[in-house]
């Protein structure tokens, strides 16, 4: 039986907020072939700035790392970033690499990045090196914090595009992660970051593709898990019902609750303990990995659960009808 106890950083109110700006360049395979836990791509490079509460940078870092699962330099990854098959060569583990930026995580702490690629690609690493996910800081992505304070309806805004707004006429070589990492600084300190980080889970509509942004695209999960696995999507409830989970704040055992498929790929569940409230939990898989994503009930999350479940006992009862129509009509006597 698989366990996953997993916690996560809180921010607390008296404490002073530091901010970690940061920024990834990965490497991807140069055939189709591609690995089915790193299917977006192998990171390279991380790139970090430590920001307090005023905005001053207190420390600043680069790491390169060598790969172990796309191992050569994709030339079109290389003409971009500037990055040279010598240098992941040379580059370090990666745990050790993470680290350098993970020693600065607190519970004072926030991670933000322009754009929403990152993350996602930050975890799949992370699962990938058998680095837990689900303690991560809690994560922002600045463009939508510029997009509410600038008016844009742009759901995808460039560096130079937003520098340019600003009226930011420092400039670096774009596509090296400390670089895009400082620049996305230098948007950051002329943002209102209090304002836009305590309305940011209420933008969940993309102005311009009219699209439902869901909320376990939004907030930061308590806790999460992927478990390798090559089932089809037929079989995929079975797998999900041994992942094991426990609260993430105390540690009780949770039975995981009732697996409602949501699409095709899909499972939503709830369950939680008296003391700390209800978990809403998303199974997905993908390329051969199935996610497990833990948070905290809102009604947003509520929402979407009561009407599954409504689906659900819609169906059941579109079934049993069905069955039982099949059987009057089998007791129905026939006409010579």
């Amino acid at each position: 039986m698989l366990r996953s106890i997993l916690t996560t950083y809180r921010l607390k109110k008296d404490n002073k907020m530091k901010y970690i700006i940061f920024d990834l360049e990965w490497n991807q395979p140069i055939n189709t072939v591609r690995s089915k836990l790193l299917p977006h791509g192998e990171i390279i490079q991380i790139g970090f700035l430590v920001v307090d509460e005023n905005m001053n940078i207190t420390d600043k870092n680069e790491v390169m790392i060598k790969p172990v699962c796309y191992k050569k330099m994709n030339p079109y990854v290389s003409t971009l970033t500037g990055i040279k098959q010598s240098d992941i060569n040379n580059g370090g583990d990666f745990s050790e690499c993470f680290d350098v930026m993970a020693e600065n995580f607190g519970e004072d702490t926030v991670l933000m990045t322009w754009g929403d690629d990152d993350m996602p690609i930050l975890r799949d690493n992370l699962a990938f090196h058998g680095r837990e996910t689900g303690d991560l800081p809690v994560h922002y992505n600045l463009q939508r914090i510029f997009a509410a304070q600038t008016g844009s309806d742009q759901s995808q805004i460039g560096l130079k595009t937003a520098l340019d707004a600003l009226s930011i006429t420092e400039e670096v070589k774009a596509h090296d992660a400390l670089n895009d990492a400082y620049m996305t600084y230098l948007i950051a300190a002329k943002l209102d970051l209090a304002k836009g980080m305590a309305e940011y889970p209420e933008r969940n509509v993309s102005k311009t593709r009219k699209t439902l942004v869901q909320p376990w695209e939004i907030y930061m999960p308590i806790c999460s898990a992927n478990v390798e696995s090559n089932v089809k999507p037929s079989g995929m409830a079975d797998v999900c019902r041994k992942i094991h989970i426990c609260c993430p704040q105390c540690g009780t055992d949770l039975s995981g609750g009732e697996l409602i498929r949501q699409g095709k790929s899909s499972f939503v569940a709830m369950s939680g303990c008296e003391d700390h409230g209800p978990i809403f939990m998303r199974y997905e898989l993908k390329s051969g990995v199935i996610m497990l994503s833990c948070f905290e009930m809102n009604d947003e999350f509520e929402k979407i659960y009561k009407n599954r479940v409504r689906v659900k006992e819609k169906l059941a009862r579109a079934r049993e009808a069905h069955r039982s129509l099949r059987c009057s009509r089998r007791k129905e006597p026939k006409n010579d």
